[in-house]
């Protein structure tokens, strides 16, 4: 069902991003990517700030109200929206970078973990999508210089490691006869948890490594 919306967000890159503020900070949380069905110059909107409201429909679609358009609050996107905004295009390229990989694309996929890392080199979850990458590509030495650079705090933020990824190399350096490797890469990973459910996940992939 469509739902009457106004939606306030930036134009970035020729893509309209929806941003979601705290109601208690006013601050932004969380960029959408916002796929408009009409056709509107949007690359004359980039890099400000824009209202459009109509309807918002399943899969982050958007119908402007017939005879609108949108409307500039600001010249300018915010530093804070643009980080918001980052975030979600980093996340955007790791997540296709696996699917890829997935699907043997390996230098599709390299190249988007490599957009993300150019956006932001801190986040250590981004190095560990790239290590992958290399693992399932056979690139074992690649991957180990990825892992290294988390293990030896060469990047800053450990809050995005993704254990489920984590898991996936394990099972790669096990299945390779790698055994050792993939006990010190669950014990990186059991340091690094920030969930229950990471934790268990880690100790279950320890126990059965080391046999016990």
């Amino acid at each position: 069902m469509p739902v009457r919306k106004t939606l306030t967000g930036c134009v970035i890159g020729g893509r309209f991003f929806s941003i979601m503020t705290d109601p208690q900070t006013g601050r932004p949380v969380k960029a959408y990517p916002i796929r408009i069905q009409q056709n509107f110059d949007i690359p004359s909107y980039e890099g400000k700030t824009i209202s459009v409201s109509g309807s918002l429909l399943p899969g982050d679609r958007f119908i402007i109200t017939k005879g609108g358009s949108p409307a500039v609050i600001r010249d300018t996107c915010g530093r804070d929206n643009l980080n918001i905004i980052k975030k979600e295009l980093i996340m955007e390229y790791r997540v296709s970078g696996y699917q890829e990989a997935k699907n043997r694309n390996f230098d599709k996929a390299l190249r988007l973990t490599n957009k993300a890392l150019y956006m932001d080199k801190t986040l250590c979850g981004t190095y560990v999508d790239r290590a992958l990458v290399y693992y399932l590509k056979g690139d074992f030495t690649s991957g180990a210089n990825d892992i290294k650079t988390v293990k030896n705090g060469r990047c800053r933020d450990r809050k995005d490691l993704n254990f489920l990824m984590l898991e996936e190399i394990g099972a790669i350096l096990e299945n390779s006869g790698r055994k050792a490797d993939a006990i010190n890469l669950y014990k990186m990973g059991l340091k690094s948890c920030q969930s229950e459910m990471c934790r268990e996940s880690m100790n279950k992939a320890l126990r059965k490594a080391s046999g016990s």
